[in-house]
């Protein structure tokens, strides 16, 4: 079992992990399929068995299973067969209640996190509609103890894209030993993004479909060997020690500078690495825009050419202008990144709260400010707030060191994202004066 005092905080999937409804989701999928191409359910079963599903609903490529459909049985229109199978999934958890319950050992689990007084979150790919179901089934009383339920309404990104770890995060970073359970590659993989932040764990069969790759590509992991009744019989830590080799890399480069900027190296540290994430798991159709007011401006500027130089497409955001019109370049998932040392300028606030509020596109925004009172924390996806930084002149007025620390900060998320860029790549993008001729 697991030892539930080395952790702060739990975090859990829910369909496969908590509750044994991930075979109702194939089901669901089965008696879809069967009723539009007017077969018989037995009979799909053999053409699209448990396996097949397993292989295509938990891949790492999102459009797998709606590719699968459509060139083996020639479906079209994925999202309405998708929709028509969560109404099924619904229908069919009301008509198999008393089937329902928890995955062995989990019930256990839970009871030991409540007793202990530690904190446990969900994260999953299902709609709160179907979550708020079970939290109303008396056998399932143990979830109504659960802290907080993140479901798809709550991110951009589906999994496997971390950004539903990195909330947690970024909701919890008091509770510094945190793991975390999947029972999918899907989901295994976005958790295991963040392995350095989260203890990752494997929860499944040895022949589960996917089981093998993830022994073999993902050495960080703990995992649950299950019985074929779903019963944990043993834990087998594969590596006695998370190894964190780009700490090292993320520490060096905010000890070069002043002991003033020392004073934020933890928080830098956690933006590094978080804001990294996001970046590298863009879609790359989508742009990040770099944006501030005044002095900040001019740092997001060359920061943003900087980010170029190594084959990120960050682009500085004029801000003024965006209330006039420029709001059009935006498109679907793009990403801006505002920075603010007071947290409260006017312009950004504004500009955040119609981001959330009125405009109809989705835009994941992050800011990085320093002020814990700031009004862009409440308008922001991600907010990263550093201690408050004592700025060089005797009236503690001009910008320069917190200009100095942004820069500093934006520059360093660019160098830890393409940690593994090529000299050649470099000198492609900057053929010209001297760094051209290195």
């Amino acid at each position: 079992m697991i030892e539930v005092e080395k952790y702060d905080l739990f975090i859990f999937d829910f369909d496969g992990t908590i509750i044994n409804t991930e075979y109702f989701h194939y089901l669901a999928y089965i008696n879809v399929i069967s009723r539009i191409l007017n077969k018989d359910v037995e009979e799909m079963k053999g053409r699209l068995t448990y396996e097949i599903y397993e292989k295509f609903a938990h891949s790492l490529q999102i459009k797998d299973m709606e590719n699968y459909l459509y060139y083996h049985f020639y479906l079209e229109n994925f999202q309405d067969i998708y929709n028509q199978k969560h109404k099924e999934f619904i229908h069919l958890i009301h008509q198999y209640q008393s089937e329902l319950k928890y995955c062995k050992g989990m019930e256990e689990l839970l009871k030991n996190i409540i007793e202990s007084e530690k904190e446990f979150v969900i994260v999953t790919n299902s709609s709160i509609k179907s979550i708020e179901y079970f939290l109303e089934m008396p056998k399932f009383h143990l979830l109504k103890k659960v802290k907080k339920i993140y479901t798809k309404e709550d991110f951009m990104n589906k999994k496997p894209h971390p950004e539903c770890y990195l909330k947690v995060i970024h909701d919890f970073p008091h509770l510094s030993r945190k793991i975390g359970f999947e029972d999918s590659l899907r989901g295994f993989h976005s958790i295991y993004q963040l392995n350095h932040l989260i203890t990752p764990v494997f929860l499944g069969l040895e022949d589960y479909f996917y089981y093998k790759k993830i022994q073999n590509d993902y050495p960080h992991t703990i995992f649950y060997h299950l019985s074929k009744d779903t019963q944990i019989h043993k834990i087998e830590r594969l590596s006695t020690k998370i190894q964190d080799d780009d700490s090292y890399q993320i520490q060096h480069m905010i000890q070069n500078y002043m002991n003033q900027i020392q004073t934020n190296k933890s928080i830098m540290e956690r933006a590094i690495r978080e804001i990294s994430a996001l970046i590298l798991n863009k879609n790359s159709c989508n742009n990040i825009y770099l944006t501030g007011m005044g002095k900040s401006g001019y740092v997001c500027k060359k920061s943003a050419s900087t980010w170029q130089s190594l084959s990120i497409p960050g682009i500085y955001l004029d801000l003024p202008n965006l209330p006039h019109g420029d709001f059009g370049i935006l498109k679907e998932n793009d990403m801006i990144i505002f920075i603010s040392n007071s947290g409260n300028t006017e312009e950004i606030v504004y500009i955040l709260k119609y981001l959330k509020e009125k405009f109809t596109k989705k835009i994941l925004t992050v800011s990085i400010v320093g002020n814990p009172d700031s009004l862009m924390e409440k308008y922001s996806d991600f907010t990263y707030v550093l201690n408050p930084i004592q700025e060089s002149d005797h009236m503690n007025l001009t910008p320069s060191t917190s200009s100095c620390l942004f820069m500093m900060l934006l520059d360093n998320i660019a160098i830890f994202t393409k940690k593994n860029i090529t000299k050649r790549e470099f000198q492609l993008n900057h053929p010209a004066g001297s760094l051209g001729k290195k």
